[in-house]
């Protein structure tokens, strides 16, 4: 899809009223380098970098209007602890960068905003040492447009309603099976990924999110809100039938999302520190039509992708000096439970059994950080997983294991 036009759009839209004066433009530009290692089954990789940055140059137009040109990229060298685990993965490197445009425009007379935007994000991904960049197997690219409103009520509380309409590419992906179309009796193949574009989806958006003071006029928690409703069209990915043939339908899939959080913000230690006690929770159902078939097996699972997931966990955040230039040392966990509606678990020799797949994961976290110099912060964090699933069957990914990382640098912002 080509983007230009749009971006042109745009800024065309922001620019034609601006007066003739000269512009001002207030620079956001921001860099983070942390260091660190993943550990895993006993091993640990190597030590690695993650890099992020962005670049936000926002130009004032006058009566409240800014046009907002953003630039976000990142370089993962250290896994994070939440990835997928294959068989013995140490090493994975990912880098991603996205560029956007976005108008911000109050409508005179009201507390609402409005901020139509298009945005474009290439996503690489390595697995091995030798691959390299731009060849991975599961690169993305990915370009959208959206629109925000939002109502700010009572200054920092607000509502926000968006809606997002983009595209998903990927540009490398061929599974084993789309090469030769037919098995080795000359009959075509029948399983969920056989095509050359079986993962790219077109993708609608819905969301809206709220934050509230309680008790209204002077209050002692806030509380933040959520829905999200995603409508995914995998336009190659036909459905797969009970004999492992296609059917002339394709792949759908919808996402409902609830999410709640409370913070509880108090003084601490006789006034010296600020603390923070949140809690936060989230459902997720995501339905799909499509099932799968296990050829080595003989094996159809209908309704196989469909799941839902809860999580909740606590969290608590200390800060302490001068709110310009504090210090702050953070603590959160979390557990989530996701289920399978359809598919089955295996033993470890890979036999199908009755049951259908759970998997607990549990989260903790630590961070801390403290100014070094104007702009510039040293961050250190640490992050531990633990993993409990009833799948016993783990040739290709673990889904029993421990895992972290730790990662320390600084930060600098400007």
């Amino acid at each position: 899809m080509r983007t230009r036009p749009l971006v042109s759009l745009l800024v065309l839209t922001a620019f034609v009223s601006a007066p003739a004066r000269a512009l001002e433009v207030v620079p956001v530009y921001g860099l983070t380098f942390l260091g660190g290692q993943y550990f895993f089954a006993g091993d640990k990789s190597k030590l690695n970098a993650n890099v992020t940055a962005n670049a936000a140059p926002a130009v004032k137009l006058g009566g409240g209007r800014l046009f907002l040109p953003l630039y976000t990229g990142s370089y993962r060298g250290t896994k994070s602890v939440t990835d997928s685990v294959g068989s013995g993965s140490l090493f994975a490197q990912g880098m991603s960068h996205r560029l956007s445009f976005g108008y911000l425009r109050p409508i005179e007379g009201t507390n609402w905003k409005v901020k139509p935007s298009v945005s474009y994000k290439w996503d690489y991904l390595k697995e091995t040492r030798d691959e390299t960049w731009g060849k991975g197997l599961f690169d993305t690219q990915t370009v959208g447009l959206g629109f925000e409103a939002e109502n700010t009520y009572k200054e920092p509380f607000s509502y926000r309603w968006g809606y997002d309409f983009f595209y998903t590419r990927f540009p490398n992906f061929k599974s084993l099976e789309s090469k030769s179309g037919t098995d080795a009796t000359g009959n075509p193949l029948g399983r969920e990924t056989a095509g050359v574009r079986t993962l790219d989806t077109l993708n609608q958006q819905l969301s809206f999110s709220v934050t509230r003071p309680i008790p209204y006029e002077k209050p002692v928690v806030a509380l933040t809100a959520g829905y999200r409703l995603l409508w995914q069209k995998f336009h190659d990915q036909p459905l797969v039938n009970l004999a492992g043939q296609f059917v002339n339908e394709n792949r759908q899939d919808i996402t409902n999302s609830l999410s709640a959080s409370v913070l509880h913000p108090r003084e601490a230690f006789g006034g010296k520190a600020r603390m923070g006690l949140g809690f936060g929770t989230s459902f997720n159902y995501a339905g799909s039509n499509q099932n799968t078939y296990d050829a080595g097996q003989t094996h159809y699972t209908a309704d196989s992708y469909s799941n839902w997931s809860l999580t909740m966990g606590p969290s608590v955040n200390f800060a302490w000096g001068p709110k310009e230039s504090a210090s702050n040392a953070s603590a959160a966990l979390t557990w989530t439970r996701q289920s399978y509606f359809g598919r089955q678990v295996q033993d470890s020799n890979g036999l199908y059994q009755d049951d259908t797949q759970n998997h607990d994961r549990y989260q903790f976290s630590l961070g801390y950080g403290m100014p070094i110099a104007a702009n510039f912060r040293m961050l250190a964090q640490a992050n531990f997983l633990w993993v409990d699933s009833n799948m016993r069957y783990e040739k290709t990914y673990k889904y029993t294991y421990n895992t972290a990382n730790y990662l320390l640098g600084f930060s600098y912002d400007y």
